[in-house]
């Protein structure tokens, strides 16, 4: 009965959570919140009223957030059997093994000082917990993709902090256990029995204290920063929203829950001069990879079991290696991996040339995606293709054992009729989205089938992005279980997105403003083709009356006459810095 207690106690816990102070959601800590929230949004006088200030429906209501309402509830039906009973067995097990190992026992005749003090050390012994198991969820690959739930939620709300995945809380409450076990253990071998905590409503009055003084604004979209002094004592609400960042800065950052020391002491602490922008979800990887809220449940097991597999087959290889050692084949292995191709390119090699590679050790691939597209009355149609075909390359040659597909040429450029986006402009060339899916599953499947063991998918246009994610995904899916190397297919994001590459920050500091570096045929993709082929650019012809479509555009967003070769060089050094970034991040541990 007492098992059977504890499997339904965490819904019922949920359900009652407003009512019940050891629940984050507490009225009170609520209430708190949103007073902390009023008197922010009246010293900020923002121009809106408070209602929209505390609750914007584009927050509330977002897709990220609907997911989180739902995995609330998710997560209180399976909480009991996958975490609190395996917890209550720990906890119940080492309370035992504390009491024979002293003899002590708990004495609650102690007096406050006493009490006070052995508060102060639990509580310093369950943050350190949260804050060990949290870094190790960051730093060990296996947890981080179980982690990965809590950090894609593309939206913060006060229930967001319930988007975990049962490994995580499994993780953090073994590891809040044994750290106030030791601390319990410590205090038992020194002082010798034990009193209570100095408790508010039932907890700990530090832990009260922490969730009632806007616990509930770390998972919100207020900004609420602390003095640089007591940003390092305190994790402030703005410094969780930073950890939630996925900007490059603020990766693996401030990873404490109430107190800032153990991030400084770890090197992760990352304190805000002032209030920044930054966009939410996870680094490198589709913002939300989740479809529905079900999903966060089961999905992180399936990429935790790919990464094991690809790791046994890590060992596999070392092991064959020292067996080519040991059978005197070494020179015959160096000589192969050494072999220098003819090309990185595929179109450009023979069949035997190419398997001569993958033998060599050439497992990694690029799938280059461009398109045929308007690019103002300057630049020829084809940019994306000369852009993406030289990076693609580059990007080969650096990371070594890697070649390159042909560039996927046609892709989505709009509606053809009636033409919509870039087919309002002659000559530009457009698919659907489902073809261009297509094209990308084909591709990547044939190359996983001769033995490519990694797909990488770096697309030179925005509207090549989306589908290149779900075909990274849905080609994992379908290949886990029937074929060897599963879930090998990656959509390498960062090199297209300028916040993420750094493109639209460096001519920024060059001193260009949004308006003139512009998001089309501007600056940026026009220096790259000058870069590339001076000839692809129509010098003069950036702007000129009578070069316009029937709808008055000239297809041009941002100003295109301060455009140079050298910008363009920097352009797609740093594009191509970003992905090789994101990729190498892959393998990170």
């Amino acid at each position: 009965m007492d098992s059977l207690n504890k499997v339904f106690d965490p819904l019922m816990r949920a359900l009652f959570a407003p009512g019940l102070p050891s629940e984050r959601l507490f009225i009170v800590y609520v209430v708190s919140a949103i007073v902390i929230a009023y008197v922010l949004y009246r010293v900020r006088k923002p121009a809106v009223g408070f209602l929209r200030y505390c609750f914007p429906k584009e927050v509330f209501l977002h897709r990220s957030a609907k997911q989180d309402y739902l995995f609330y509830f998710w997560l209180a039906l399976i909480k009991g059997a996958l975490v609190a009973l395996p917890l209550a067995w720990l906890g119940a097990n080492l309370s035992e093994f504390w009491s024979t190992t002293t003899g002590a026992t708990d004495a609650p005749e102690y007096g406050f000082f006493e009490m006070a003090a052995f508060s102060v050390l639990i509580l310093l012994a369950f943050d350190f917990g949260i804050f060990f198991s949290h870094y190790l969820q960051h730093k060990v690959p296996i947890l981080w993709e179980f982690h990965k739930v809590h950090h894609s939620a593309e939206v913060l709300t006060p229930i967001t902090v319930f988007r975990a995945s049962p490994v995580d809380l499994l993780v953090t409450g073994g590891l809040v256990i044994l750290c106030e076990g030791a601390a319990r253990l410590l205090w038992l071998s020194v002082i010798g029995s034990a009193p209570g905590v100095v408790a508010i409503l039932g907890i700990n009055g530090g832990i009260f204290l922490f969730y009632i003084f806007g616990y509930n604004l770390r998972h919100s979209h207020i900004w609420l920063s602390y003095p640089t002094w007591l940003s390092g004592l305190l994790v402030s609400p703005a410094m969780h929203q930073i950890h939630h960042s996925s900007e490059e800065r603020h990766l693996d950052k401030n990873m404490g829950f109430i107190f800032s020391w153990w991030d400084k002491l770890f090197g992760t602490l990352y304190v805000p001069k002032e209030r920044e922008d930054f966009r939410l979800g996870l680094y490198g990887e589709v913002n939300n990879p989740f479809e529905s809220s079900h999903e966060m449940i089961w999905k992180p097991f399936v990429w935790a079991g790919r990464r094991i597999g690809r790791n046994v087959r890590k060992v596999m290889s070392l092991f064959a290696l020292t067996g080519l050692v040991v059978l005197g084949h070494a020179q015959d292995l160096e000589a192969a991996s050494s072999k220098e191709l003819r090309s990185l390119h595929l179109e450009e090699l023979t069949w035997t040339e190419v398997r001569e590679a993958l033998d060599a050790g050439y497992r990694q691939v690029i799938i280059p995606t461009g398109g045929v597209e308007q690019n103002g009355p300057h630049v020829v149609l084809g940019k994306h293709n000369i852009v993406v075909r030289h990076a693609a390359e580059e990007i080969a040659r650096r990371l070594g054992n890697t070649m390159v597909a042909p560039v996927v040429t046609y892709v989505p450029e709009g509606q053809i009729d009636p033409p919509s986006g870039h087919m309002r402009f002659p000559g530009t060339i457009s698919i659907s989205e489902e073809t261009f899916q297509e094209i990308l599953s084909r591709t990547a499947e044939s190359l996983l089938q001769h033995g490519f063991t990694r797909v990488y998918l770096i697309g030179d246009s925005g509207g090549n992005q989306a589908s290149q994610s779900k075909v990274a995904d849905s080609i994992g899916s379908s290949w886990w279980g029937g074929q060897p190397d599963p879930q090998q297919v990656f959509h390498i994001g960062d090199y297209y997105f300028p916040e993420r590459n750094g493109q639209i920050e460096w001519l920024k500091q060059a001193g260009y403003s949004m308006e003139q570096i512009g998001t089309h045929a501007g600056i940026r993709d026009t220096s790259e083709v000058l870069a590339l082929r001076p000839e692809g650019v129509r010098v003069g012809n950036q702007v000129l009356p009578g070069q316009l479509d029937q709808s008055g555009e000239t297809g041009v967003i941002g100003d295109p006459s301060l455009a140079s070769g050298e910008y363009g060089k920097k352009m797609l050094e740093l594009k191509i810095e970003a992905a090789l970034r994101q990729i190498r991040s892959l393998d990170k541990l």
